[in-house]
């Protein structure tokens, strides 16, 4: 089990507390717990939990939006408790970032599943969107070195490769300061 920080949104205060009770009991620090969706938002930006357990009805704002938010700002996962049957939100559920949701009442043997999945899925998605990040950053500067110096793919490629060894940096870092440096001599 993973030793997480878990923020908890839902409409009834009792559901709340016993809802804290038993994570703690299971080993998750409840860092805070609401029951409006905009000061959930607002606990959840400052507090930076490593996942949120939210109400799909939650006063103010429903979960599914607290969900694209917190999950599009790359927070956190956000994991929809229904009271109903799954299947009414199955649309909805398949579009959020991290496909995870809890049926109530809880079923303590199946949260740490849910939590620790839900959690380790993001924090893959976050690393493979980070890397793309990189790798288009980097083909950028190649593309910027073939134009402006007349490099071959392969000589613009090792030029940032040699550099990146050169200062101890990572490629990433060498190809900003190629792109930040064109960019510069460009509007000259």
């Amino acid at each position: 089990m993973l030793h997480l920080r878990i923020i908890i949104g839902d409409n009834d205060e009792k559901f709340l507390i016993n809802t804290s009770s038993q994570l703690k009991n299971m080993g998750y620090n409840v860092v805070d717990t609401d029951t409006s969706g905009t000061s959930l938002i607002r606990k959840i930006r400052s507090l930076k939990p490593d996942a949120v357990l939210v109400d799909v009805n939650l006063k103010g704002i429903s979960g599914f939006e607290i969900s694209n938010i917190v999950e599009g700002e790359g927070i956190c996962p956000c994991i929809i408790m229904l009271k109903t049957n799954p299947s009414e939100y199955a649309v909805k559920l398949q579009q959020k970032l991290i496909y995870a949701y809890l049926q109530k009442p809880l079923i303590i043997s199946n949260v740490e599943y849910v939590i620790d999945n839900a959690y380790i899925s993001f924090k893959k998605i976050i690393e493979l969107n980070r890397e793309i990040k990189e790798r288009k950053t980097i083909e950028k500067a190649k593309g910027f070195l073939m134009k402006n110096y007349n490099m071959s793919e392969e000589k613009a490629y090792e030029y940032i490769r040699k550099k990146s060894m050169d200062k101890s940096i990572s490629m990433y870092k060498v190809a900003l300061a190629i792109i930040d440096i064109i960019n510069k001599k460009e509007d000259l």
